[in-house]
């Protein structure tokens, strides 16, 4: 009997929890954007700096929606930069970098573009372009990988 490949993808909404191990981000709500070619992270007081022949960024996430008490800081190597159109007909170079997510049982190691732009709802923008070989998004649906809320605090985990 031949398995349906449909069967084997990790079904999400357009909304879900997400962590970033090295990023520090034990939990962050994403947006799954249908038609983004990239994943975004929403990121602010940034700093780039050499070490050795490596470019590395030093930056701050609020991870909690409408909440900027909690604060979590990482540095990671830039991997590129890329220019963003965004839609309020703005363009900007963007740093790039690549580190694992995690999203349900999923893990896998994804490029994210960090943009200064925080006031937008969701601190991340999560392009299933990404993972779509692992993923079938229900665009009707949310949190079908769990609520995370239900299980513990995320500003005390963060805090």
């Amino acid at each position: 009997m031949k398995k349906n490949k449909n069967s084997l993808l990790l079904d999400i909404g357009w909304c879900e929890w997400v962590s970033f191990p090295a990023l520090k981000i034990p939990a962050i709500e994403a947006q799954v954007v249908m038609d983004s070619r990239q994943s975004i992270l929403n990121i602010f007081d940034f700093s780039t700096f050499k070490e050795g022949d490596d470019l590395l960024i030093s930056f701050g996430v609020h991870p909690i929606q409408n909440n900027h008490d909690v604060e979590v800081y990482s540095v990671m190597p830039v991997k590129t930069r890329r220019l963003i159109s965004f839609t309020d007909g703005d363009r900007e170079w963007c740093y790039v970098i690549e580190t694992e997510m995690r999203i349900g049982s999923m893990k896998k190691n994804i490029d994210l573009t960090l943009v200064n732009r925080e006031e937008s709802t969701f601190r991340l923008h999560l392009a299933p372009q990404t993972i779509k070989s692992l993923v079938k998004v229900n665009p009707q649906k949310t949190y079908l990988t769990g609520d995370i809320l239900n299980n513990y605090s995320i500003a005390e985990t963060l805090g």
